[in-house]
C-alpha cells in the first residue's frame, strides 16, 4: 500500500495556530522586565544619596558626634541595608523572567519539531534530494513535547507575579546539561599584576600571624614556593612600594571575574575570607546567603563578619563576589 503524501503546510498551519501567542507572552516578559529596570535605577539612585549622606554624618566614635547623629546614622545606614536587599530581589526577578522567557521559546521549539517529524520521517523514506538530516531539531530535548514549568505555565496564563518573591511559584527544571568530554584544566596560578589574598602577618609579625590585605603580585618564583607580592594600597607605576616575599600558601588567588562559569559559588555557612567594605582587608566571615547569579555574573554575597556586632548583633554586609576567597583552613 503506498503511503499517503505528508503536506508540509498541515503541520506548519498547526504549529502556527499553537504558537500564535508567544509575541504576546514574550512582550508581557519584556515590559516586566523593564518596570523591574526602572525601580532598580530609582533605588540604586536612592542608596547612594542615602550613602553620600551617611558618609557626610559624623564618625560614632568623634567627639562631635551626639546622640542624633549617632541615631541618625543608625537609621541611614538600616536604610541602606533594606534598599540592598531590595535590590537583589528585583535582579534575582530578572532572572527568573529570562528564565521563563527561554522556556517559552524552548517549547515552541519542541512543538515545531513534533509537528515536523512525520514529515521528516517521509523525506528520509522517500530519500529525495536536498535532505539534509542534519538540519533537523533535535527531537528529544526536554521541551519537544514536555510540559512548561509551573512558573512559565502561570505567567503564559496571564497570572501575574508578586516581584517581592513571596507568592511567586518555584520553578523547577529538568533540563539535563550537556556532559562535558574534556578534562577539567588545573588552575593557573597568580600572574604578576593580578590581585591576591596575602598573609603578610606570617612574614612581618608573630609566626602564626593573620593579616590578609589585598596585595599585587610583582613576581612568581615557582622555583622557591613563593611569590613576591606588594600591598594593593602602596601600589605605583615606579613600583616604589614594599615587596613581601611570601610562600605560596599564604596567598590565595582572587576570582579573576565574576563569570558563573568560571568562578565558584559559596553554600550558606561556608568560612570565607573577606574584603570589609570600605577597606583592603580581608577579615574572616560567615557566607549568610549565596551570591546571587545575575545574568551570567555573580553579585553580592551576603556575610557576616566575626567580631562586627554591635547593639543589634551580627550585621550582614553585602560583598562583592570578587572580594572573597575560601578560607585557608577549609580549603
Amino acid at each position: 500500500m503506498a503511503s499517503t503524501a505528508v503536506n508540509p503546510l498541515t503541520y506548519l498551519e498547526k504549529y502556527v495556530e499553537v504558537s500564535s501567542s508567544l509575541p504576546v507572552e514574550l512582550q508581557r516578559v519584556v515590559h516586566t522586565i523593564k518596570d523591574i529596570d526602572e525601580r532598580l535605577v530609582t533605588l540604586k539612585n536612592e542608596t547612594k544619596e542615602r550613602v553620600d549622606a551617611c558618609l557626610a554624618m559624623p564618625s560614632a566614635s568623634s567627639r562631635q558626634a551626639s546622640a542624633d547623629d549617632i541615631d541618625a546614622t543608625n537609621k541611614a545606614r538600616h536604610e541602606i541595608e533594606k534598599n540592598h536587599a531590595d535590590i537583589i530581589q528585583l535582579s534575582t526577578e530578572k532572572v527568573r523572567l529570562a528564565h521563563i522567557a527561554m522556556e517559552m521559546i524552548q517549547f515552541n521549539i519542541g512543538a515545531l519539531d513534533k509537528e515536523l517529524n512525520p514529515f521528516t520521517q517521509e523525506m528520509k523514506e522517500r530519500n529525495e534530494a536536498g535532505f539534509e538530516d542534519e538540519f533537523a531539531v533535535d527531537a528529544d530535548t526536554p521541551a519537544a513535547g514536555g510540559a512548561l514549568d509551573p512558573m512559565t505555565m502561570a505567567f503564559m496564563s496571564g497570572h501575574d507575579f508578586d516581584l517581592g518573591g513571596g507568592n511567586a511559584p518555584s520553578m523547577q527544571y529538568s533540563h539535563q546539561q550537556p556532559k562535558k568530554s574534556h578534562k577539567k584544566k588545573a588552575p593557573v596560578p597568580p600572574q604578576p599584576g593580578e590581585r591576591v589574598a596575602a598573609n603578610i602577618g606570617e612574614v612581618s609579625g608573630d609566626p602564626g600571624a593573620q593579616e590578609w590585605i589585598v596585595a599585587v603580585v610583582v613576581a612568581h618564583k615557582p622555583e622557591e614556593g613563593a611569590y613576591e607580592v606588594m600591598d594593593a594600597d602602596e601600589e605605583s607605576d615606579d613600583g616604589s612600594g614594599q615587596v613581601y616575599h611570601i610562600p605560596e600558601d599564604l596567598v590565595i588567588a582572587m576570582p579573576r571575574s565574576a563569570l558563573c562559569r568560571e568562578g565558584q559559588n559559596f553554600h550558606p555557612g561556608t568560612v570565607v575570607l573577606a574584603v570589609y567594605p570600605m577597606t583592603t582587608t580581608f577579615y574572616r566571615a560567615v557566607v549568610v546567603q549565596s551570591a546571587r547569579k545575575l545574568g551570567s555574573e555573580y553579585g553580592d554575597f551576603l556575610l557576616e563578619f566575626e567580631d562586627d556586632g554591635d547593639a543589634d548583633g551580627l550585621p550582614q554586609r553585602p560583598v562583592p563576589y570578587m572580594h572573597v576567597v575560601k578560607h585557608p583552613q577549609y580549603r
